[in-house]
């Protein structure tokens, strides 16, 4: 069987990834932002940087719901932190640095709401199938997993004070869907409002 040269550029024209060395023929004066120096490049910096995009009022109020619907803390992180060295925040190193502290500050940002949430996809054990004697095995375990966690380390010994101090002070609205209340009546011009 003779492979065409035609055939071997249609296939190759299929693929979606990039040649190889292309990103050493872009433009080097417009380098993608993590081609960049980071913005970040001490860890309390970035901690104290990705603490203030969380606990913006719509962001938080996004964050809560999420680990309510029940999206994993290791995957909201993740988002966080991935997003952040897209933008050039901060270099692959620094972000490894940053996943531990994300993962307590969403949790406590979680507990601040008095929202259950899941660490990770692990946490939901398919239980529809088992037997009552498997479930309690099931829960028993989860619960020593759960007081192992929290023995080993505490969020204090991974975020500095003021961040928890910061979390604490949060203000939960009294719904996550309920809208906010406005102090001034908003003025309206429609023909129906004039009478």
């Amino acid at each position: 069987m003779e492979i065409k040269n035609e055939e071997i550029l249609n296939h190759l024209g299929k693929m979606e990834a990039p040649i190889p060395g292309q990103s050493l023929t872009n433009n080097p004066d417009e380098p993608y932002p993590w081609e960049k120096p980071p913005t970040y490049t001490n860890l309390n910096e970035a901690l104290y940087g990705l603490f203030d995009i969380m606990t913006d009022e719509e962001m938080y109020i996004n964050i809560v719901t999420a680990l309510g619907e029940g999206m994993p803390v290791t995957n909201l992180a993740q988002v966080f932190l991935e997003d952040g060295f897209k933008k050039g925040a901060w270099n692959p190193d620094l972000m490894l640095l940053l996943a531990e502290p994300t993962m307590y500050m969403l949790m406590s940002m979680a507990e601040k709401a008095g929202v259950k949430y899941k660490v990770d996809e692990e946490d939901d054990p398919d239980i529809e199938d088992a037997s009552p004697e498997e479930v309690t095995g099931i829960f028993k375990g989860l619960a020593n997993i759960a007081e192992g966690r929290i023995d080993d380390v505490k969020k204090e010994e991974v975020l500095p004070e003021e961040i928890i101090e910061r979390i604490e002070t949060i203000q939960v609205p009294e719904s996550l869907l309920a809208r906010p209340e406005t102090e001034e009546p908003i003025e309206t011009n429609s023909l129906l409002a004039r009478g």
